[in-house]
């Protein structure tokens, strides 16, 4: 039901943008006449479309210009693409049709100014700490500057947002991310360690002889160092992930489910009964208590947006919402449940734009707020 109606969707932004063939009019037309529910849905989007003058604002879209502009801002120093091309003028209209967030409007309109939350909201200094073995606990910072921290036969290099040491000690220490930040570590092996907001990750400063093992809770990306006689194994509350050397994304945020996504390289996922799933590039394997494995095909542009600091959200209730809100820019977001109950929300989230992600609630989704201290409430 869902491709339905992201097709409709499709076919309607290539209507008002333009771009639909003769054949394509012509199969909307007789879906139009044929299919009651098409016609509901295409019907609901002219009208949401002539009330916010879609039409207008998809004309004076230059698409090419969009997606460079999206590179741009989104990942400053890189060519890796947020969107891909077909997706640009649906992220354009989702602003106005679905609630998207108007991210794409501040950047083609920049004479629209977001509505300013500095000295209403001030998230709490929660510093990203390093438990070692011994106990001892270390305050790392996570912008510009660097640090050098000896701790007995261990050296830190912390600086940029990443960890790299150099230390021959094989006792297990703790790493906590906390709501609001991400960072980055390189384990004794060379393999590298991307951390989400709220994530833990236990991990030895040196592997010894036997298998390299880690345990996450939260979410995090391993780009595994390559060694065939030490197997890599990360371990979740519920599953472990075997590999060799590869690349994926392990996410424990839902309470009960783990979530693993395989970039490259081949990994199997185990649960606690030895019951198991080889996953192969470009599958995701979805561990549920009591549900089991399954496994389907994920876009890696959405899975991975987080490492940009970009979150996408589809369709989303609003308690959701506000439990991944919560966590990603690290402020506490609360609802009013009188006015919110049942209502969805498509769009995405920037970590450095809290302002916009706020904005674009009240402008498209008619979701007001007020602000204090570090609480945000919803309305």
């Amino acid at each position: 039901m869902e491709e339905i109606q992201e097709k409709i969707f499709e076919l309607y932004i290539q209507r008002l943008s333009g771009t639909l063939t003769a054949d394509e009019e012509q199969y909307v037309q007789q879906q139009l006449q044929e299919d009651v529910a098409f016609r509901t849905q295409w019907e609901q989007l002219e009208r949401t479309g002539t009330e916010l003058d879609a039409n207008n604002f998809l004309q004076r879209i230059d698409s090419a210009e969009v997606l460079e502009t999206i590179r741009e801002v989104r990942t400053p120093g890189t060519g890796r693409k947020v969107f891909a091309l077909k997706r640009v003028l649906a992220a354009a209209s989702l602003l106005l049709l679905l609630g998207a967030g108007g991210y794409l409007f501040f950047i083609l309109n920049p004479g629209r100014k977001a509505a300013t939350t500095a000295g209403l909201v001030k998230p709490p200094h929660k510093a990203i700490r390093l438990t070692v073995g011994q106990g001892q606990t270390v305050e790392l910072n996570h912008d510009s500057t660097s640090q050098t921290i000896s701790l007995n036969s261990t050296t830190l290099n912390n600086g940029n947002g990443s960890l790299k040491y150099t230390s021959t000690d094989t006792t297990m220490n703790m790493l906590d991310v906390p709501a609001g930040s991400s960072y980055r570590l390189t384990l004794s092996d060379g393999t590298e360690v991307w951390l989400n907001a709220a994530t833990r990750l236990r991990f030895p400063f040196h592997f010894g002889t036997a298998a390299r093992e880690v345990f996450v809770e939260g979410e995090a990306f391993f780009k595994v160092a390559k060694n065939a006689g030490h197997p890599f194994i990360v371990r979740t509350p519920l599953t472990s992930v075997q590999v060799m050397g590869t690349s994926f994304n392990v996410n424990t945020y839902q309470a009960g489910v783990v979530k693993t996504a395989l970039v490259d390289g081949k990994v199997i996922t185990r649960n606690k009964e030895n019951e198991q799933v080889t996953l192969l590039p470009g599958m995701e394997s979805r561990y549920g208590n009591g549900k089991g494995f399954s496994s389907s095909h994920f876009d890696e542009e959405e899975v991975l947006a987080w490492r940009n600091g970009i979150y996408y959200y589809y369709n989303m209730p609003i308690p959701r919402l506000i439990e991944e809100a919560s966590r990603f820019y690290g402020v506490r977001f609360i609802a009013d449940k009188s006015s919110l109950d049942g209502k969805t929300v498509t769009g995405l989230m920037d970590r450095n734009r809290l302002e916009d992600f706020l904005s674009d609630l009240k402008t498209t989704a008619h979701i007001h707020y007020e602000a204090s201290g570090n609480v945000i409430t919803l309305k």
